[in-house]
C-alpha cells in the first residue's frame, strides 16, 4: 500500500464560496463541486442541498445561487465562483483532488489525500494567501510497510487556545534547534504571560503525544 496522508482542513473567512454565507443561517446537507476551464479561465461549479424548511432558507440559498432542482422537501442550487480564489479549486492544482466538502456556520471543511508532507505543507500555505483561517482538523497517515498502522491526529480534541498555542510556537520555530524564538517572545504574540503560555504548551504536547504514541 502507497503512503499517504488523509487530510481534513476547516477554512473560514472564504469570500469567494457562496455556501460560506448560506451555510451561516442554513443547514447545508451537502456540496459537490468541480471544476471547468474555458478561454483559459478556471470556474469552480457548485451544488449544494438545502431542507427547505421556510422563506428564509429559501431567500438566503436564492441570493447566491440559481435552484436547479425542487421536490418540495429539499432543493438544489448551483452556483460558479473564480476557481483561483474557491479553495475547491486551489487544492486540485497540487495534485490533490477534493475528495468531501461540507459547510457549517461560515466554515467550510475540505478533505483530500495528500502524497506527503510536504504537499500538505504546500496546500495549506496556499489556501491561507486566500483565506483568513486554515486549520488542521484531521490527519491519517497510511505507510507503506503496515496496512495496520495509521496515525491519526483529532484536531477537536484541542481547544482554540491550546491549538493556536501550538501552531503559533511551531511558526514562530519554538521547536527548531536551534530554537528561533523563546518562550517570552511566543507569549508576547500570543498576548499572554509566559507561565500561562506554558501551561497551555504542556497540555496541548501531552494531548499531541497521547494520539501519536495511543496512549
Amino acid at each position: 500500500m502507497d503512503s499517504g496522508i488523509h487530510v481534513q482542513l476547516a477554512v473560514e473567512g472564504v469570500s469567494s464560496c457562496p455556501v460560506t454565507s448560506v451555510s451561516e443561517t442554513v443547514d447545508v446537507e451537502s456540496i459537490t463541486t468541480s471544476r471547468q476551464t474555458a478561454s483559459g479561465e478556471q470556474t469552480v461549479v457548485g451544488e449544494f442541498t438545502v431542507s427547505e424548511t421556510g422563506d428564509a432558507d429559501g431567500d438566503a440559498a436564492r441570493d447566491v445561487a440559481d435552484r436547479v432542482f425542487s421536490d418540495g422537501a429539499e432543493s438544489v442550487y448551483r452556483y460558479t465562483t473564480d476557481g483561483d480564489e474557491c479553495p475547491c479549486g486551489r487544492v486540485p492544482t497540487h495534485g490533490c483532488p477534493v475528495r468531501d466538502v461540507s459547510a457549517e456556520s461560515g466554515t467550510v471543511v475540505l478533505s483530500f489525500i495528500a502524497p506527503g508532507v510536504e504537499t500538505l505543507r504546500a496546500v495549506v500555505t496556499d489556501l491561507r494567501s486566500c483565506c483568513e483561517s486554515v486549520r488542521v482538523r484531521r490527519l491519517t497517515h497510511s505507510t507503506a510497510d503496515d496496512q495496520q498502522s495509521l496515525l491519526v491526529v483529532d484536531r477537536t480534541a484541542f481547544t482554540d487556545r491550546q491549538y493556536e498555542v501550538l501552531q503559533t510556537a511551531h511558526e514562530m520555530g519554538y521547536f527548531a534547534q536551534p530554537k528561533e524564538s523563546s518562550s517570552t517572545d511566543v507569549a508576547a504574540r500570543l498576548g499572554i504571560s509566559v507561565p500561562t503560555f506554558s501551561e497551555h504548551l504542556a497540555v496541548s504536547q501531552r494531548k499531541l503525544m497521547d494520539q501519536l504514541l495511543d496512549v
